[in-house]
């Protein structure tokens, strides 16, 4: 069969990736190339296959929460600590460009998957392994999940309120970022073989992307060290919304004629012109002060109001959208982020479009995402193994195989 040709609007069409992941990291950034045109084949479990499987609203077997990083993948069900699993990854690295993983350090390497087996048999495969804490250090070998990585990484002391008390981004902020850390990367190095003509081994700790994630704003009071530095508010404290009764508003007033139009908005304009509202500086050296305002409006003029005033005035500013209404939103309609279709497993879905428009085109990856091993056979025999040992396989265990209803 022919492969695909890369062209501007799927830049990696005709890419070989393998993945073998559980949970986000490894799996959304598969997605993503998936979305840009690779092939990607995901190495599961025979027994359960990736843990997001069952986790939230379900049907035939599959999460939303699956779907949502797995559209358009095919699924080889097999086990790993099996002869003929080892083999079939071996087979699937001789072809492959990218394989990512997210296992813990040393556990490829034990099962006889190193990146050094893997690359001698392809020297040009790129060898992706994702960890969580990384590979040396006293946690190196410690389980990792997102909540974890936030503790770990300064995100729960960011989500802080005044009382001090450590909290959690509600969202896997930490398994996202480091999973487009990864494509881009993996995608980086695609670009530097078409050079060398060289394949590479890439180590990515979600610590690590979490930490350089949150470092430019989060940590820009502790970037400059001198002591005749001018020390201003970290950039997490210019973070308020103006709630109201019928909903809430965001803003990010920088600007001193923002403050002009904000402040007899919020029902205070006898602090025009005084400090610490009337400059930037002023304003950046004490924002818990200054964010008062924000979280106690005097007046409750309501979020549409709210708005004109704003607009108006040409302050950044938007209303709250609740997740439940947010495929309503007649902006979000606007720029097409979002797109229904059908599949046969999971029936009718919404699901993001890609956000990347290459020549500025509107993309879609309406996709079913696989069930568990639905490709394992079609997958092993194009490696090589025939009906017979692939019904014997599936008997005893080592592959599972997952029909269409």
């Amino acid at each position: 069969m022919t492969k695909p040709i890369p062209s501007a609007r799927q830049p990696l069409a005709g890419l070989e990736v393998v993945e073998l992941s559980n949970m986000i990291t490894c799996s959304l950034a598969a997605q993503t190339m998936a979305a840009q045109g690779a092939n990607v084949i995901k190495v599961e479990p025979p027994v359960g296959g990736d843990q997001m499987r069952p986790l939230g609203t379900q049907k035939s077997g599959v999460s939303g929460f699956f779907h949502n990083c797995n559209r358009g993948k095919q699924s080889l069900a097999i086990d790993l600590k099996s002869d003929a699993g080892v083999e079939a990854v071996k087979k699937l690295a001789a072809n492959a460009d990218i394989l990512l993983h997210n296992y813990r350090p040393g556990v490829m390497d034990r099962i006889g998957l190193s990146s050094a087996v893997l690359r001698k048999i392809n020297p040009q495969l790129i060898y992706v392994a994702v960890s969580g804490f990384g590979t040396q250090g006293p946690m190196a070998d410690f389980p990792a999940f997102d909540h974890v990585i936030q503790g770990m990484a300064g995100f729960t002391d960011l989500q802080a309120p005044d009382d001090n008390r450590f909290d959690f981004i509600r969202t896997f902020i930490c398994d996202k970022v480091t999973a487009y850390t990864v494509a881009q990367a993996a995608t980086a190095a695609l670009l530097a073989r078409a050079t060398t003509g060289e394949g590479q081994h890439i180590d990515i700790s979600m610590l690590h992307a979490c930490i350089a994630f949150m470092w430019p704003d989060g940590m820009m009071h502790r970037t400059l060290k001198d002591d005749d530095r001018f020390t201003m508010s970290p950039g997490s404290e210019y973070f308020q919304t103006i709630n109201y009764s019928d909903g809430a508003v965001a803003v990010a007033p920088l600007r001193d004629n923002h403050w002009e139009a904000l402040l007899p908005m919020l029902g205070y304009p006898e602090l025009l012109g005084t400090a610490p509202y009337n400059s930037v500086p002023a304003r950046m050296t004490n924002m818990r002060e200054v964010t008062q305002v924000l979280k106690n409006p005097r007046l409750d003029i309501g979020v549409e109001a709210a708005m004109k005033v704003l607009v108006a005035a040409d302050v950044p500013c938007a209303p709250c959208v609740q997740r439940d209404h947010l495929e309503s939103s007649e902006q979000i309609a606007a720029i097409g982020a979002l797109e229904t279709y059908v599949t046969r497993a999971m029936g009718k879905l919404t699901v993001p479009t890609p956000p990347v428009q290459f020549e500025g085109a509107p993309a879609s990856q309406a996709e079913p995402s696989p069930l568990l091993g639905q490709h394992s056979r079609s997958i092993l025999a194009e490696l090589g193994w025939n009906n017979d040992a692939i019904d014997e396989m599936i008997s005893s265990g080592a592959v599972a195989e997952t029909p269409l209803p």
